[in-house]
């Protein structure tokens, strides 16, 4: 969910030139990322997508596998209506999950955990609470205002429980989060810093931890213990790098008087690292800070009492770049692994990756915790999809529709329940076995060669000094409408013209129709 804005501005200010509107390029970028991207997306996208995974059925077989969805407690009637049922209630389990922030939901969070399980119970079907420790902290100026002595909770000892820009600060008074529209938040917090994880540890142990079990204490006595999916640690956890932000990211640093520049320096310097002794590789040591502070939150809620089957971590995992965080970074001695599952950048071509990760650690279950096959640039079907989760090992996938804006909210929310996902949700709660179709020849990959080849084209004419835009309007004017239409033979053959176009030696006619 945090980097959901993040990954369009990404993709658009590596790849294309300036001067394009912004809803096309979020369009032709996302289309043209694919297994090109990186070579073990590339390797994956080469071999049957429905390669066995040793262990993958075996190590679900003896516990229920879930399809659940990102859906208020209010909510789960109609998405029982929507998908006709809630699958056989012992191995295939129907059911939903419940975000919450940690700290800014602090006094409703005993209330919220009561409501998720009475609904779950009431009406037999699979819930999964996520809990938020490092966004959303809005309501704590006490642990991060270090900088305003007119607002609430002004100390400046504060300074360090935020992240800082350089080894001599300036520390962060803002974090821009970008979910599809860019906004300020409270500065991201200092993931070493002992301040803060004292009070990570708190809620879990005193605030989450006494009614969660008392639901599961309740469950099993109803012997319906196997309602209960699981708990969702953390919400996509990295450090920012703001070195090179989006126009939006940009503008309001601007605005703000904030440098550009990558965070991190605070929780190096509470490992040990100086200006004068930093780390051999700055971005390795981060990418171990995010893992051992996913290990930390794990293990809180494993020594509170929560059995480490049901916890999983939350990392985003088709974009390391953005996130910070690693495919490994979803391991720890407290929980299974877990991770966003978009079908785009480094998952474009298929899980291998993440298989490759597990079959290391003797492939355990893992949960696809964040998904779904209709963000801009998925290049497979929903039964494929499904299929790259529960036939190689997890043992629960989580569909989220939520963004910010509009746009992408409703293209998420329009591919999770249009015919195609329900038919294959249907298929799996029914038991019945995903088939997987190889990627490499359909369609969309044809689109994604052809606008590699077209990227590729724009910058030679750009470094010969000849300027594409007159083509580039052209395939902007077309190709976003026939993409969002699924139209893809028709955008391929406006790809083709494009190519044709560049094709043509200097002086060549290359405009019209």
């Amino acid at each position: 969910m945090r980097l959901i804005g993040e990954r369009f501005v990404k993709i658009l200010s590596l790849l294309w030139p300036q001067g394009w509107s912004l809803s096309c390029l979020m369009i032709l970028e996302l289309a043209a990322l694919g297994p090109a991207a990186n070579t073990s997306a590339r390797a994956s996208a080469a071999e049957p997508t429905n390669k066995p995974n040793a262990g993958g059925e075996a190590g679900a077989m003896g516990e229920p596998r879930y399809l659940l969805f990102w859906r208020a407690p209010e909510q789960v009637l109609e998405l029982v209506r929507q998908l006709g049922g809630n699958g056989d209630r012992r191995s295939r389990l129907l059911g939903f999950g419940v975000p919450i922030s940690a700290f800014d939901e602090e006094k409703e969070l005993p209330t919220r955990i009561h409501t998720a399980f009475a609904a779950a119970r009431a009406h037999d079907l699979a819930v999964m609470l996520s809990f938020d420790f490092h966004i959303a902290w809005r309501s704590r100026p006490d642990l991060w205002n270090w900088f305003d002595t007119n607002r609430p909770g002004y100390n400046a000892a504060n300074r360090t429980n935020v992240e800082w820009f350089g080894w001599d600060g300036p520390p962060a008074k803002t974090r821009y989060l970008n979910w599809g529209v860019v906004e300020r938040m409270a500065p991201p917090p200092c993931l070493t810093s002992e301040v803060y994880r004292s009070e990570v540890r708190r809620l879990v142990r005193e605030v989450i931890a006494p009614p969660l079990k008392e639901e599961l204490a309740a469950s099993d006595r109803e012997g319906k213990g196997r309602l209960f999916a699981g708990v969702l640690v953390g919400a996509e956890p990295g450090i920012e790098d703001w070195s090179n932000p989006d126009a939006q990211t940009a503008k309001l640093m601007a605005e703000d008087g904030v440098p550009r520049g990558r965070l991190g320096y605070r929780a190096l310097l509470d490992l040990g690292y100086t200006q004068n002794k930093p780390p051999a590789d700055l971005q390795q040591a981060l990418a171990g800070v995010i893992q051992e502070t996913v290990g930390f939150w794990c293990r809180e809620f494993a020594e509170a009492g929560l059995p480490p089957e049901r916890l999983y971590p939350h990392v985003a995992a088709e974009m390391p770049e953005v996130s910070g965080a690693l495919v490994s970074a979803a391991f720890n001695a407290w929980s299974r692994p877990g991770w966003t599952t978009y079908p785009v950048g480094l998952l474009a071509g298929g899980f291998g990756p993440l298989y490759s990760e597990l079959q290391k650690r003797g492939n355990p279950p893992w949960g696809g915790v964040e998904a779904n096959d209709g963000f801009p640039g998925a290049a497979v079907d929903w039964e494929t999809y499904l299929g790259w989760h529960y036939n190689h090992g997890a043992v629960l996938v989580a569909i989220n529709t939520g963004a910010t804006g509009q746009e992408l909210p409703n293209q998420l929310e329009k591919s999770a329940f249009g015919q195609e996902a329900l038919a294959a949700y249907r298929k799996f709660l029914a038991g019945d076995p995903l088939r997987e179709k190889p990627v490499t020849d359909m369609p969309q990959f044809r689109v994604r060669r052809k606008m590699e080849a077209l990227q590729a084209g724009f910058k030679v004419w750009q470094a010969a000094g000849r300027d594409p835009a007159p083509i580039g309007r052209y395939v902007e004017e077309r190709l976003g409408p026939l993409l969002q239409a699924g139209k893809l033979s028709e955008a391929e053959t406006v790809i083709e013209e494009g190519l044709r176009r560049l094709a043509a030696p200097p002086g060549a006619a290359t405009t019209g129709k």
